[in-house]
């Protein structure tokens, strides 16, 4: 019976593995989605270049041609500048300014594919194949190239 334990309490511990469950919008004007996921280790890749879409109201990971939904660590919130935009606050750490590049860890949902409910986003905040994508863990943030460079 005791060497049955182990394995039983493995398989669930992995049971949330890679799970998006618990998306949530933190904030609307501009909307903000975060997941219920802590402490969590990077599962698959992320990269990309941090953007709010503001016709389509979303922050997204831009990278080689595919447009990512992000969907930000608990405890994440918009960071304006006056009234524009800037760019977003997540705990731990300094503000991520929109054009930054963030590398990291998380899970991905494909809305085609995926049985987890997801929110509606305009259809500009997934582009060439994008997904949404749960951010985890933020390994590098790439502050963007001051203008005119």
């Amino acid at each position: 019976m005791r060497g049955r334990a182990i394995p039983l309490l493995v398989a669930l511990a992995c049971v949330g593995c890679g799970s998006h469950e618990g998306i949530s919008t933190a904030r609307t004007d501009p909307t903000l989605l975060v997941h219920g996921v802590q402490g969590r280790s990077d599962d698959a890749g992320v990269d990309g270049h941090v953007r709010y879409l503001e016709e389509a109201d979303c922050f997204v990971l831009d990278s080689a041609g595919v447009r990512n939904v992000a969907v930000w660590p608990p405890g994440t919130k918009v960071w304006l500048d006056g009234a524009r935009v800037a760019g977003v606050e997540v705990p731990d750490r300094d503000p991520i300014a929109i054009g930054s590049r963030l590398t990291g860890g998380g899970g991905y949902a494909n809305p085609a594919t995926t049985e987890i409910e997801l929110p509606e986003v305009a259809a500009d905040c997934l582009r060439g194949g994008g997904e949404f994508v749960s951010i985890h863990v933020i390994s590098a943030i790439t502050p963007p190239a001051p203008e005119g460079q």
